[in-house]
C-alpha cells in the first residue's frame, strides 16, 4: 500500500492543477450577465436602458404635406390646423420656401402621454396647468423652416381642457437629459385664444409648445416626495412621475446618487396624485403605481417618503395603462 501513496500524491497534484487551470481559465454563466444592475449613474447617456425605455414609450409623430407658394395657407389635417400667411416662413437660406412642405406633428392632451413622451408639465421647478402640448415641425427640400423673426403662425386644436390665463410656453432639453418648458417672452408675437372647441395659439417658434399657466403656490405648504425601490430600479433603467389626480399637470422625479432615491421638485399639499414608476431591465418591463396625499409629514426634514416595489408587465401593457391616464 505504501508503494501506492507516491503514485497517489502525483495524481492528486495533477488533478489540483487541472482545477487551477481552470479556475484560472473561469467563465462567468450566461445567466449572470443578466444579474440586476443596482449601479446609479451621475451621468445618463444614450445607451441605457433607461433611455431605450424612454424611446419605447414615446409616441409616433404624423408626417403629412402640403403645397405652399407664398400666397397664404390653412392646412387642416389630423389634430393640428396649421395657418400660414404670406411671408411668414424662411429656409436656412433665408428664401421664402415653395413647393411641396413636409409637415411633422404629434398633439398631446392625457396625462399619460406626457409620461409616454417624457415631456412633464414643469418649467424651472414649477407646476404647469397644461391646455396640451404638440410638436410641430416643417421641412421644404429636407430642409427646416422656421418662422420669419417678426412673424408668427397660427395653430389650432380642439380641447377638452380650456383654461384661461395661459400663455405660450417652448420645450428645452432632449430625450436623454429631459425637457424644461420655458415662457415665450416675446407677447407681441405669442398669444393663445379659447375657441369654442379648443385652442388657437399664435406662436412665433415650432418645435415643442404647449399653452400653460404657472400653478400658484402662494401661501400653500409644499412638500418633497423621496421614492424609494427595491435595489436593482436605478435611475439608468427606471422614470418617476406624479400625476395629479384634480388637476391637469405632471411632474418628474430626479434620481439621486447620493441616496438612491427619486426626488420630487416642491409640491402642494393636500393634492390627491399617482406615482407612476416604469423600468426595463434585460428586455423586461416592470411597472409601479401608488395612490397617495401630498402632505407635510409630521415630523423629520419635511421630505414625504414613499415605497414602491414594481411588477413585471409588458410594454403594451404599460402603454394601455398611459393611455387612460
Amino acid at each position: 500500500m505504501k508503494k501506492f501513496l507516491p503514485l497517489l500524491s502525483f495524481v492528486g497534484l495533477l488533478i489540483l492543477n487541472s482545477c487551477q487551470k481552470k479556475i484560472d481559465e473561469f467563465v462567468p454563466d450566461s445567466n449572470s450577465l443578466n444579474a440586476p444592475d443596482t449601479v446609479w449613474q451621475s451621468i445618463i447617456t444614450s445607451g441605457m436602458p433607461v433611455v431605450s425605455l424612454k424611446n419605447d414609450l414615446r409616441k409616433q409623430t404624423v408626417l403629412d404635406s402640403f403645397t405652399y407658394n407664398n400666397t397664404g395657407i390653412v392646412f387642416n389635417s389630423g389634430d393640428l390646423s396649421l395657418s400660414i400667411s404670406p411671408n411668414t416662413i424662411i429656409t436656412p437660406a433665408a428664401t421664402t420656401p415653395s413647393g411641396t412642405i413636409t409637415r411633422e406633428s404629434i398633439l398631446l392632451q392625457k396625462k399619460g402621454d406626457y409620461i409616454s413622451q417624457g415631456m412633464p408639465t414643469v418649467s424651472n421647478g414649477r407646476l404647469l396647468i397644461s391646455g396640451g402640448e404638440f410638436f410641430l415641425g416643417l421641412k421644404n427640400n429636407n430642409s427646416e423652416v422656421t418662422v420669419t423673426p417678426g412673424d408668427s403662425v397660427t395653430v389650432k386644436y380642439s380641447s377638452a381642457n380650456l383654461f384661461t390665463g395661459t400663455n405660450v410656453f417652448n420645450a428645452t432639453g432632449d430625450i436623454v437629459n429631459g425637457f424644461d418648458w420655458v415662457p415665450n417672452a416675446e407677447l407681441s408675437h405669442n398669444k393663445v385664444n379659447i375657441t369654442l372647441s379648443g385652442y388657437e395659439l399664435i406662436i412665433n417658434r415650432l418645435q415643442w409648445v404647449q399653452p400653460a399657466y404657472i400653478f400658484d403656490t402662494t401661501g400653500i405648504p409644499e412638500t418633497v416626495f423621496s421614492l424609494k425601490l427595491p435595489s436593482n430600479y436605478t435611475n439608468a433603467n427606471s422614470i418617476a412621475y406624479i400625476s395629479f389626480n384634480d388637476m391637469q399637470c405632471v411632474a418628474d422625479m430626479k434620481g439621486s446618487t447620493g441616496t438612491r432615491t427619486f426626488i420630487s421638485g416642491p409640491l402642494p399639499i393636500n393634492r390627491p396624485v399617482t406615482i407612476v414608476v416604469i423600468s426595463k431591465q434585460a428586455g423586461d418591463y416592470y411597472l409601479g403605481l401608488e395612490q397617495t396625499t401630498t402632505s407635510l409629514p409630521s415630523s423629520g426634514s419635511g421630505t414625504q417618503q414613499i415605497v414602491i416595489t414594481p411588477t413585471k408587465t409588458s410594454l403594451a401593457g404599460i402603454k394601455s395603462y398611459l393611455a387612460n391616464l
